[in-house]
């Protein structure tokens, strides 16, 4: 191949059939480069709107190429039912349209040979049979502004009637109007190959509600792929489709989460409702592109599984008073500690459910806002827009606020307007990274916040880690050995518990998990010694001499009373205390 040839098979699909049909010259091959430098329009559009190139001698020649037929009239009548068939955005952006239906099969005009690529995934979307057609920019323009502008209109028309209708209806439900696009999993799919793929979908998300999972993955590989439910922790893998079906299966689930179906190279994020016995459950949805495809991982948001009690999460008697009489004051600063992962929204989320009365103004800011309260006003941060969780919250100061809770304290500024925050008569609740509850104070001092602010405005400390429960119907009893119970503050001869295995925790030895906690109330003395630059240890001696429980304390007391083991705590609650 010569130097010319090499050149000729680097160009682009659409310029080398041109250049082969001679409608475009090799000279205006280089302003064709050149224009693509300052507009990043798809080619199509680039060299009609540069008036290179007709749309008509474009459709001609990809339709030739791809031996499709040729769509170059718009039709005097369009079908109003083809509006409802493919989404207005997906169709402007990729600028292909429906325009006729025979039975199960679909007509779809295309205008690009990349967008034709997409069949699998539009015949997924809309569960018929896809015929390509190749037509060109104006026509597929004029179809979409006849199909989407004019069933607006229409809606448009008639929204006043139905808006009173239809808020009343979400205020009766406690639902929004994004309800209407619930998965139900009960229903039957449709019969064919796509019937089978939204089939091995809803059955993936069948065992992980019925497992009790807390995130779902799905993973390609270079031959194979996996699909593995987090659950109790740990990851547990299910019976893969082929690498054949994985694609499709997550073609399903973008379009289920609303996302881009066709955009591969980045990073999306989305949300899918699912009903599953008349509960509804919410996934947060998220893709990154790996090396060989898309990999998937769905957070699984079961509102109803948030306890309202605060001892329901784990905490005992003292912890939870402590806690409670804190947050009630009307003034001040919680700081929620620990791993991603550890339970930490669920806790905050728990203490709002408390606070959250009539006569109480709450601003929360999230990333993101994984459940949805009535009577709580919350805000997601978009930071390309420049909503950030410091944004948010010196908006929330002119709000009027009683209570604001703050998703994470990432930085100085979040850090020091929180503290403002406290110290002008509010209560604010949040969460920040530290191995333990008392760890805090160091980061915030790091931070460039001063102790003597920290021990004016912290209220309360609270640390946690989730472990798993020890299977009621499997776990074996055993003696504490003299040296364990040395080493461990432990009763010689005490009876503890160990896994197992049975068919009910699936040969785990485990089934569920249940939090470790501490509760640091700052008293007067716990803040004198935070405005002295006490030394960690000492503040942590402190702390367990006024009665209250560290995360090794915590965690032992479960072991004690039989709800998990030794060694189950030891992985969690180690480091803190050597």
């Amino acid at each position: 191949m010569n130097a010319t040839d090499e050149l000729h098979a680097s160009l682009p699909l659409l310029i080398r059939l041109l250049l082969d049909k001679e409608i475009l010259t090799p000279d205006q091959v280089k302003d064709v480069n050149d224009a693509r430098v300052k507009d990043h329009s798809s080619l199509e559009s680039l060299l009609v709107s540069k008036r290179m190139v007709m749309d008509q001698h474009i459709a001609e020649v990809y339709a030739d190429y791809l031996m499709m037929p040729l769509f170059d009239t718009v039709p005097d009548e369009i079908d109003p039912h083809l509006v409802g068939l493919l989404p207005d955005k997906l169709c402007r952006e990729h600028m292909f349209a429906a325009v006729a239906t025979n039975g199960d099969v679909l007509d779809v005009a295309f205008t690009s040979f990349e967008d034709a690529l997409m069949i699998d995934e539009l015949q997924l979307l809309v569960n018929m049979t896809i015929r390509p057609l190749i037509a060109p920019l104006s026509v597929v323009d004029k179809i979409l502004n006849t199909l989407y502008v004019t069933a607006r209109t229409k809606f448009i028309s008639h929204i006043e009637d139905f808006a009173d209708d239809s808020q009343e209806d979400d205020r009766e439900n406690g639902e929004t109007p994004d309800d209407d696009n619930i998965l139900e999993l009960d229903q039957t799919p449709p019969p064919g190959p796509d019937g089978r793929i939204i089939r091995m979908v809803n059955q993936i998300l069948d065992d992980a509600l019925q497992a009790g999972a807390s995130d779902i993955h799905l993973e390609p590989f270079e031959d194979s792929c996996a699909v593995r439910l987090r659950i109790d922790g740990s990851l547990r893998e299910l019976t893969p489709p082929t690498k054949a079906q994985f694609i499709p299966i997550i073609s399903r689930f973008k379009i289920l989460a609303k996302m881009d179906i066709a955009e591969k190279r980045v990073p999306q994020d989305g949300a899918i409702a699912v009903k599953a016995a008349d509960k509804r459950i919410d996934l947060r949805v998220s893709t990154v592109p790996t090396v060989y495809g898309e990999k998937m991982v769905m957070r699984i948001l079961d509102k109803g599984a948030i306890p309202i009690e605060l001892t329901g999460l784990g905490f005992d008697k003292r912890q939870s008073t402590d806690l409670i009489e804190s947050i009630r004051m009307p003034h001040g600063l919680m700081l929620v500690t620990g791993p991603t992962g550890s339970g930490k929204s669920t806790t905050l989320y728990a203490c709002l459910n408390l606070l959250n009365e009539s006569d109480t103004n709450i601003c929360t800011v999230e990333d993101p806002v994984e459940y949805k309260f009535k009577g709580i006003n919350q805000v997601q941060v978009k930071s390309q827009v420049g909503l950030t969780f410091a944004s948010a919250l010196r908006a929330f100061l002119r709000q009027d606020p009683d209570v604001i809770m703050v998703g994470e304290v990432r930085d100085q500024e979040t850090a020091e307007i929180c503290l403002r925050a406290a110290l002008t008569g509010h209560f604010v609740l949040s969460t920040i990274h530290t191995n333990d509850s008392l760890s805090a104070v160091n980061r915030l001092v790091d931070m460039s916040i001063e102790p003597f602010l920290l021990a004016s405005t912290l209220r309360v400390l609270e640390a946690q880690r989730l472990i798993r429960r020890l299977c009621p119907h499997c776990r074996e009893p055993y003696e504490c050995t003299p040296e364990l119970a040395k080493r461990h503050n432990l009763e010689s001869g005490q009876k503890l518990y160990r896994p197992k295995g049975c068919d009910a925790c699936r040969g785990a030895g485990y089934k569920g998990r249940v939090g470790v906690f501490e509760v640091v109330r700052i008293t007067p003395h716990m803040a004198n010694l935070i405005q002295s630059r006490t030394p960690l240890p000492e503040l942590r001696t402190a702390a367990r001499e006024q009665g209250m429980k560290l995360l090794l304390d915590s965690g032992m007391d479960k072991v004690r009373d039989g709800m998990t083991s030794l060694e189950e705590v030891l992985t969690v609650a180690t480091a803190e205390d050597e």
